[in-house]
């Protein structure tokens, strides 16, 4: 059965923003995991919010193609949308 444009959209966005979370869950937890590794001495919001930084710019690096499939279904999405066939639908 073939998808149609919108509803693969819905799976890629959906598949985009849990491993972006992964990504800055995973992050996070390393730093954690880092300073108590180390034994260091700092505030663990500190520690989280330097995880989630890093997280954030470790997801746009590594999700690139994702996010470049995203924007191509966006694009087939919106013509669909603004050039929609002559042909009725079922």
């Amino acid at each position: 059965m073939k998808q149609s444009s919108t509803m693969r959209l819905s799976r890629l966005v959906f598949l985009y923003a849990a491993a972006r979370l992964a990504v800055v869950a995973g992050c996070a937890g390393a730093a954690v995991a880092g300073v108590r590794l180390f034994g260091l001495e700092v505030s663990l919001t500190w520690v989280l919010l330097v995880g989630v930084l890093a997280g954030i710019a470790v997801s746009l690096l590594a999700l690139r193609r994702l996010r470049t499939r995203i924007n191509d279904e966006i694009r087939i999405v919106d013509n669909r949308r603004r050039y929609p066939s002559k042909r009725p639908r079922p």
